[in-house]
């Protein structure tokens, strides 16, 4: 088993890093795939946008047993069924990775203009619950939510599973 991941500003990799230490397992990046075997059996793990586990669509043709989600929210969003269907995950195991974000100010191009957009509708809403606070001061001054604990439950099913 091998650990396949799609990191964009390292949170995810940290993840995979941290779970390749714990486990012995060897984690590469979507970009290396081709050096493993179809059958080689997968654990993928990928950051996440509006609902969508980045880069899951470049390892479906391998043998993935597990997904992991990592995004900024305190669970999956909007919710953990939808993201099963947006990413038409059947019925192999998702686990949601609490991960972090960069501040506002670090980022670039398209992803600096949508979440500047969003930080937006978010301040104007009246009824903004603690939540939506914590979500306007994660994406404004960054976040790390990376934790050791939170591999938890993916470790204890590689210890059921394999």
């Amino acid at each position: 088993m091998v650990i396949v991941y799609e990191s964009k500003t390292g949170f995810t990799k940290r993840y995979a890093e941290m779970l390749a230490a714990k486990t012995g397992l060897k984690a590469i990046p979507t970009k290396e795939i081709s050096k493993i075997d179809k059958n080689e059996e997968i654990i993928f793990l990928g950051w996440m946008k509006v609902g969508r586990v980045q880069g899951l669509d470049k390892v479906r043709k391998y043998n993935v047993k597990a997904v992991c989600g990592s995004g900024t929210g305190r669970t999956a969003e909007p919710d953990t069924e939808t993201v099963l269907a947006r990413n038409n995950i059947g019925n192999i195991p998702f686990f949601y990775l609490r991960g972090g974000c960069l501040p506002l100010k670090q980022l670039k191009g398209l992803d600096k203009i949508m979440l500047s957009m969003f930080v937006k509708v978010l301040k104007n809403r009246k009824d903004k619950d603690e939540e939506t606070e914590e979500a306007i001061n994660h994406i404004v001054n960054g976040f790390d939510g990376v934790k050791e604990e939170n591999l938890e439950p993916v470790i204890q099913w590689l210890k059921t599973n394999s």
